[in-house]
């Protein structure tokens, strides 16, 4: 149904053959919003190659020149600059960048959150435009020196990604690709460095390059490119590479990759054209690049295979360097052979350095001399060659017993090698410090020792580059000490010595693990796996959500483990233990937490795209489908909601009226979501919705339907004002219906009252919980003197604090209906604390518009969280289990939408709650409430300013028991 041609007119524009014509052409495209190749060589316009008619104008002058390939453009440096009327601007995801070539530095920030370093010395090839109050423009800056990005709003340019290297003068590619406001800048096909995610609302991509009032760009310019999404790895070094479809690409492992497998299986991406390939393989470089189908030279391994993929025959050697190259063939009759490039690969060593080793001794030694010197890597060069100076080794008298020196692990390893650098200094040959005759012995306890050998050590060179010249075979032994009893040194001074030493183990235990140890937000149809141990036949997995008590989960002959149906929300311990044939070796024990939710509908997928049936309407229908009073989405492009949103980068306008229909109502084909059907895995218990009302609705009754079953709001009509988002979970179990098999979703507006009423509620972030991630809600309420204050004698109050008042600390302080609360100004009180920055106290008489008694408590306040230093409220001498209400009492200090803060609640960490502190006018009070169950004995609230320089202003708090009132 095209509804919205009522209104507007769609424009359809056909790519021509230049917009087709990108570097690359294997899979989809990726949407360009603007493509200048700077290939004109005269005039005065950059011409966009995307379709989309983003022509750039030249200003000041910038020249054009040869590029990296064909034209480019030259910019001074003061004032040169390329100005583009429009790309639409994608916000918070999108991806930016160019081929860039320079001689001159520029002034390399430190990354941060916020700031304003960006506004000095800078070479932005790309233009941060400026975001105002609440938002960013994202730019790019480059020298010679390092790139770093640049984020620009109103007392805000801060380098939220910045990378410092050595770039040359030469041509370097630059990308820049934001997903969900968190830059990763590229740097020649390769992510090298992830920024901080921005704190403002949205982040837009550049719509100028060359430079800005805060700093022009100096050099050379090409292939400039604007993408409205997160290209890939992949993608950007197709774009990199000029890639032309006819070669393979993306070897795995990667090119020039170290410690590979030696049973790799190597995989590459294939020429779109290309239906078979030839596999060259091998361990000389010019072999490999050399050989042919007509001179194989003994590395042609594989000819004519139709796979992306191939197994070498044999088991590769250890710490080896491998050649390989394929060759992709187009189909016949065509035939054509198209050579690749010579990729290459280094094999994993026999044994790995042990770190982090302590070494004690028995003897007398002075403090600079210890033996911890001889594992700290003191007198090692990058060459790995030892110097002469004393203080960079051990020397050690022995006591009453015989002189060792002892050596412990931080865990139980299998030990390949000992590498020893002996004592060295200058006159070493005369005095002869070095260890000579050693025994060696190791423990797994510590207490009870078993002897390996005895050995000699050579003798030092006493030179300042001396190379390790001892290596002792440890025989694959289990240990977690060795120790090194000296029996005798290379002189008769009766001081003994060593520079050096090295521990190498076999990795015999499981490493490597995905979800690395310690991973947040892992997906709950994960599967587990690992490096697998050396030499292990298989490999026993176990798993729990206990550490101490981990349960077999199963045994694998790979490296690969499915555990079946996780649940949300839940922190999961597990171990992998290598079993070999005659041996097994236990593995630590590591840890991941799975997803807080599973997204039912982000609306981050739907465009404006009527004819393709991709809008937000083409999926929730309403009431030009159902004849209900709703409208989703607005009535004109862009259809769904780009400001006012949760997270990502849009949301759904549900507009109702119920002034002749009794009920609005939308509804959605759960099959059309990505969701899936069955709403019983996982741990689900509730569907959370997050809306954000408007101050002009009015008052009707929400509910939700699931497959029919109609549930209420149960918070006030009155919510549907608020403009704050808000959570509202469902208890799933207390339906009746399958939840197995969940086939429609409603969302909907009963009338209130004879006549009803109109308004707009936006949605976002539609999502299935588990009990633990559905946590307590935020309200906001209009506060104008004592009568709708919420302040009451009759409740119980656990917490009162008011801060920066006039009188003595801890002095109580009536203010309102009876209720005392606490007057502090040291930031504590008798059962909370204000941790965090210092703030600065203000003991103001600032005009409220709060009347009674109840206006004392936002008379002064603490001034908190400049730029980017978060204050934390926390509550102690909570009961657990029981229901709380804490409340802030604030009062507007500036226009409605001046000062948004984000407020994250601890009993839900990863969802802060966006309010505006001045939502209700200058002057005008607000109540902001959060209805929560403790868990434990405290609870905390973090404040965010969005804005540097803004802050959260401390009036005053209570804590009440919601059950008294």
């Amino acid at each position: 149904m095209c509804k919205r041609l009522i209104w507007c007119v769609v424009p359809f524009v056909v790519l021509g053959p230049a917009a087709l014509a990108m570097a690359f052409d294997a899979g989809p495209q990726p949407e360009l919003i603007g493509w200048w190749p700077l290939d004109e060589v005269t005039g005065v316009t950059a011409h966009d190659q995307s379709g989309n008619g983003n022509d750039g104008t030249l200003v000041n002058g910038p020249v054009w020149a040869v590029g990296i390939t064909d034209g480019a453009l030259q910019f001074d440096g003061v004032d040169d600059h390329v100005v583009v009327g429009t790309t639409g601007q994608p916000s918070d995801t999108f991806t930016f960048g160019a081929w860039l070539k320079t001689s001159a530095t520029h002034e390399l920030d430190a990354q941060a959150a916020s700031g304003t370093v960006g506004v000095n010395n800078q070479r932005y090839a790309f233009d941060p435009r400026h975001g105002g109050d609440l938002n960013a423009g994202a730019g790019l800056s480059v020298g010679t020196n390092g790139v770093a990005v640049y984020e620009h709003g109103s007392n805000y340019m801060p380098a939220t990604a910045a990378y410092p290297t050595d770039l040359g003068e030469d041509w370097n590619h630059v990308m820049v690709v934001y997903v969900d406001k968190q830059p990763t800048i590229f740097l020649n096909g390769v992510a090298v460095h992830t920024g901080v995610r921005s704190t403002r609302e949205i982040v837009y991509a550049p719509i100028q390059f060359g430079g800005m009032a805060y700093g022009y760009f100096q050099g050379l310019m090409d292939d400039v490119r604007i993408y409205n999404r997160a290209l890939t790895p992949q993608e950007v070094r197709i774009i990199m590479t000029g890639y032309t479809g006819k070669t393979a690409f993306n070897p795995q492992p990667a090119d020039e990759a170290v410690d590979v497998a030696r049973d790799v299986v190597l995989r590459w991406d294939p020429a779109k054209a290309a239906t078979t390939r030839d596999v060259y393989f091998g361990t000389a470089f010019d072999d490999v690049n050399d050989a042919s189908r007509a001179n194989p030279m003994g590395v042609l391994l594989s000819q004519g295979q139709a796979e992306t993929a191939y197994t070498p025959p044999d088991m590769l050697d250890f710490g080896t360097t491998y050649y390989w190259r394929i060759d992709e063939i187009n189909a016949p009759p065509d035939s054509t052979i198209f050579k690749g490039d010579v990729w290459s690969f280094t094999t994993e060593p026999v044994g790995y350095p042990i770190e982090g080793v302590v070494a004690t001794s028995n003897g007398n030694f002075e403090p600079a001399a210890g033996p911890q010197n001889t594992v700290n890597g003191s007198g090692l060069n990058a060459d790995d060659l030892h110097s002469t100076e004393s203080a960079d080794m051990w020397l050690a008298m022995p006591g009453a017993e015989p002189l060792y020196i002892q050596y412990e692990f931080d865990r139980l390893y299998k030990l390949h090698e000992l590498l020893v650098w002996n004592y060295n200094v200058q006159f070493e040959p005369v005095l002869g410090f070095g260890l000579k005759d050693v025994t060696i012995e190791y423990s797994q306890n510590g207490a009870d020792w078993t002897a390996l050998g005895d050995v000699e050590f050579a003798q030092a060179t006493a030179k300042g580059d001396y190379a390790a010249n001892t290596v002792v075979d440890l025989q694959g032994v289990a240990a977690r000490f060795i120790r090194l009893t000296v029996n005798s040194g290379w002189g008769a001074m009766g001081q003994f010595g060593l520079s050096e030493v090295r521990f190498f183990y076999i990795p015999v235990q499981a490493r490597e693990p995905q979800p690395a140890d310690g991973a947040v937000d892992v997906d709950v149809q994960s599967a587990l796996s690992w490096r697998g141990g050396r030499d292990a036949v298989s490999h026993e997995v176990y798993l729990g959500t206990d550490a101490e008590a981990l349960a077999p989960a199963g045994a694998v002959s790979g490296n690969t483990y499915a555990p079946g149906a996780l649940n949300l929300a839940t922190t999961y311990y597990w171990q992998v233990n290598a079993m070999q044939q005659d041996e097994s070796w236990d593995g630590a024990i590591w840890s991941f937490t799975t997803q807080e939710h599973i997204v039912v509908d982000d609306f981050e997928s739907y465009t404006d795209n009527i004819d393709a049936g991709e809008t937000i309407f083409d999926t929730w229908i309403d009431g030009w489908v159902n004849e209900t009073g709703s409208t989703v989405g607005h009535l004109e492009a862009p259809f769904a909601e780009q400001a006012i949103v949760r997270s990502g980068r849009q949301s759904m306008p549900l507009y109702y009226d119920n002034t002749a229909a009794t009920y609005s109502e939308t509804t959605v084909n759960v099959a059309d979501l990505q969701v899936g059907q069955d709403w019983t895995q996982h741990g689900v218990e509730a569907l959370t919705l997050h809306f954000y009302g408007d101050p002009d609705n009015a008052a009707q009754q929400m509910y939700v339907k699931i497959d029919g079953a109609k549930v209420p709001y149960d918070g006030e009509a009155d919510d549907l004002k608020q403009t704050l988002w808000r959570p509202w979970s469902i208890n799933l179990a207390d339906l009746a219906v399958n939840l197995r098999s969940v086939t429609e979703l409603s969302i909907g507006f009963d009338r209130i009252g004879a006549t009803g009423g109109t308004g707009v509620v936006y949605f976002d972030d539609i999502q299935l919980d588990s009990a633990t991630s559905a946590a307590g809600a935020f309200s906001v309420h209009p506060w104008t003197g004592d009568e709708d204050s919420r302040i009451s004698s009759d409740k119980v109050y656990t917490h009162t604090g008011k801060f920066s008042g006039e009188g003595t600390d801890g002095e109580p302080f009536l203010a309102g209906n009876g209720v005392y609360f606490e007057r502090d100004t040291d930031r504590s009180g008798t059962n909370w604390t204000l941790s965090g920055p210092a703030t600065n106290v203000f003991d103001t008489s600032n005009p409220v518009n709060v009347t009674g008694d109840g206006a004392a408590l936002v008379r002064g306040f603490f001034y908190g969280d400049q730029d980017g230093n978060h204050p934390v409220l926390t509550l102690t001498g909570l009961a657990p289990g029981t229901l709380y209400i804490t409340t802030f009492y604030t009062v507007g200090y500036g226009g409605a939408g001046g000062r948004f803060t984000d407020v994250t609640p601890g009993d839900n960490p990863r969802n802060p709650t966006r309010i505006d502190q001045n939502g209700a006018g200058s002057g005008n009070g607000q109540l902001i409430t959060y209805m929560y169950t403790a868990t434990g004995t405290e609870m905390s609230f973090t404040f965010d300013a969005l804005v540097t320089g803004d802050s959260w202003h401390h009036y005053a708090f209570s804590n009440e028991v919601a059950s008294s009132n």
